[in-house]
């Protein structure tokens, strides 16, 4: 073995400093001058604009209110599990995601739709996280899963999940009030107690605990560093978890109503009530995380032994994430780093032109590019308020198809009273639709009182219209909702039902809507047993008795009452809807038999009212 000479030594130092410089090459630069940290920051901050206008909305969606936390939780453990260092998107993941966020945000700017500009900042986000590293995590895209949760479901069915919980509530918690003992009925989504109704919606809070538990489930996994592969079933266990918390809500509320007759619907007691299931299901979120571990955990055989099994090797890279660990591997891996060359994973023209990106002038570039991106989001943002006053373009069809007479709708009333028509033409009323005619509508009632509200009719849509979304739209909690078959009435067609749905204010009024479509050929269509725009298309298309291919007229009658109506009102004002519907059916079919032409035109409009809500805020983005 002979010395080392000097020789030797300096050029053993000159190839450890040209690894050194290569190795470290991205962190020469201070991090706020490199040109990643602006290329990333103006791609998160270009649509800021319009993420506070969708933001600014998703905080009136109490479901909705955890995204402050998800936004403070990403931002806190990107934090502290990085190099905080940002590096370019070389991996395919990054470029999908700058990618498919170029593609939303353009669309964003082009429909003036804050929501799509929302999902560019998700995918923004998700490339930035996946080329961030630290100390251990060779990436942070776990970290992107609160982050998705940040984009509302679209064609509103995050508002319409409740609908398709409630009956696995309703019959899960009528099991439980049996086993207690309390003497109640079920109707539909309603729990009939002996002294009151209680709404499941209104006893469990709607699907506040559901998107709530869906959240705390990405943040287990983005924590614990859980293998992105069991996210569904993570989502699946919190929706399990949610339907299992509310059951108890409604539970406890019947319990208690029926043993001390306390309303804990309502008040400071539904909240704390709402915050210790949801303390519970989480508890128990947590619990399968910790069952997921125990199931699914590597195989303590070393690496040396690991080596040479590939259903070992298959079985550890699926479910190994870091948490547990052999003191054999962690040994081996010890002496693996100590020994190992460094290694240079960027070929020398990646390298040649991150370092022409350090220049200063590159980065004035990025800089004068982000500000032009982030001046065109302000400006279009400036726009997205109108949207709601385009009346929702593309659900409409040019052409009236009954332009009433002057007392026509008002003479079909023999046992109500329909009064003070309103209308509008062309859009003048976006919030009724592109035309509309409204009466102020009044109904005897058993106790010798009146029940007064508003009948209209809107026209002319592509389809079956669906009016709840409208009135979630306008803060009005959805409480229930279903079809009801009406009581004949005189020679008036009745055997098609009539849709049903029951809302509240956050001051604790009560809102009731009728509504049902009648067709240009004056058919009467089966309203969809679900209110869900996508999903009744789809479920209407294999139904060979709706007519979806038809334009159609909406009829609604709304009434608003301080406190909840009496059996005998809500009968007699389906009675009264559903003989409206027939004798306007009657008409259209008779106008149809004498004329061939199409729908009438448009005649000019006599007035305009804004009164209930309806197709304006429908248009306005998820």
């Amino acid at each position: 073995m002979t010395a080392q000479t000097p020789q030797d030594s300096q050029s053993n130092d000159r190839r450890a400093e040209n690894v050194l410089q290569l190795s470290s090459d991205p962190n020469e630069t201070p991090w706020h001058l490199s040109v990643w940290t602006w290329f990333w920051g103006g791609l998160l901050a270009c649509g800021l604009p319009m993420l506070v206008i969708y933001f600014s909305r998703m905080w009136r969606l109490t479901h909705y209110q955890y995204f402050p936390f998800a936004i403070l939780a990403v931002l806190w453990l990107a934090w502290t599990r990085s190099d905080r260092r940002f590096y370019p998107p070389m991996s395919w993941i990054s470029i999908t995601c700058v990618s498919l966020g170029g593609i939303a945000l353009v669309g964003g700017w082009s429909l003036r739709s804050p929501w799509m500009v929302a999902i560019a900042f998700f995918f923004f986000a998700a490339g930035c996280l996946n080329v961030m590293r630290g100390p251990l995590d060779k990436s942070l895209l776990a970290l992107a899963l609160p982050l998705a949760l940040l984009v509302r479901l679209p064609l509103g069915y995050d508002s319409l999940i409740v609908l398709w919980l409630q009956p696995i509530t309703t019959q899960l918690s009528s099991l439980l009030i049996d086993v207690a003992g309390v003497p109640h009925a079920v109707d539909n989504n309603v729990i009939q107690l002996v002294n009151r109704d209680l709404f499941v919606a209104e006893a469990c809070s709607g699907i506040q605990s559901v998107f709530t538990l869906a959240f705390l489930s990405t943040l287990l996994i983005a924590v614990y560093r859980r293998r992105l592969w069991l996210a569904p079933f993570y989502l699946v266990i919190a929706c399990v978890l949610a339907v299992a918390g509310n059951v108890l809500r409604v539970t406890t509320v019947a319990v208690v109503d029926h043993a001390l007759g306390w309303d804990w619907a309502e008040g400071w007691s539904h909240d704390l009530l709402g915050y210790l299931t949801l303390g519970i299901s989480a508890l128990f979120l947590i619990s399968f995380d910790r069952l997921i571990t125990s199931v699914l955990h590597p195989t303590g055989e070393a690496i040396v032994a690991s080596k040479s099994n590939p259903i070992i090797r298959i079985w550890n890279a699926c479910v190994d994430d870091g948490s547990l660990e052999n003191a054999a591997d962690a040994y081996y891996r010890a002496g693996m780093t100590s020994h190992a060359p460094v290694t240079i994973n960027r070929s020398p023209r990646i390298l040649s032109m991150i370092n022409v990106a350090q220049s200063q002038t590159v980065l004035f570039a990025i800089a004068l590019i982000s500000l032009s991106f982030l001046g065109v989001t302000t400006v279009r943002a400036f726009s997205v308020e109108r949207m709601q006053f385009e009346g929702g373009a593309g659900m409409f069809v040019d052409g009236l198809i009954i332009e009433p007479n002057n007392g026509e709708i008002e003479s079909y009333g023999t046992a109500f009273d329909l009064s003070d028509r309103l209308t509008s033409r062309d859009g003048e009323n976006p919030i009724l639709g592109r035309n509309s005619d409204v009466w102020s509508y009044s109904t005897p009632t058993q106790d010798d009182g009146r029940l007064t509200g508003q009948f209209v009719m809107s026209q002319t849509y592509q389809g079956f219209h669906e009016l709840c979304l409208c009135y979630e739209n306008k803060d009005w909690e959805l409480l229930n909702r279903d079809l009801r078959d009406p009581t004949p009435a005189g020679d008036v067609e009745s055997d098609v039902p009539l849709a049903y749905a029951v809302f509240r204010t956050p001051q604790g009024g009560r809102g009731h809507l009728w509504y049902a479509s009648i067709t240009e050929s004056g058919k009467q269509p089966h309203p969809p047993a679900r209110p869900g725009r996508l999903g009744s298309r789809f479920a209407d298309a294999f139904d060979a008795t709706s007519d979806v291919s038809e334009p159609v007229m909406m009829l609604q009658i709304w009434v608003t009452s301080a406190d909840p109506l009496e059996p005998s009102s809500l009968e007699k004002v389906t009675e009264d809807f559903a003989l409206l519907r027939g004798r306007i059916a009657e008409r259209v079919r008779e106008l149809n038999s004498t004329k061939t032409v199409a729908p009438q035109t448009i005649p000019p409009a006599n007035n305009a009212a804004e009164t209930t809500p309806s197709d304006a805020d429908e248009s306005e983005e998820a």
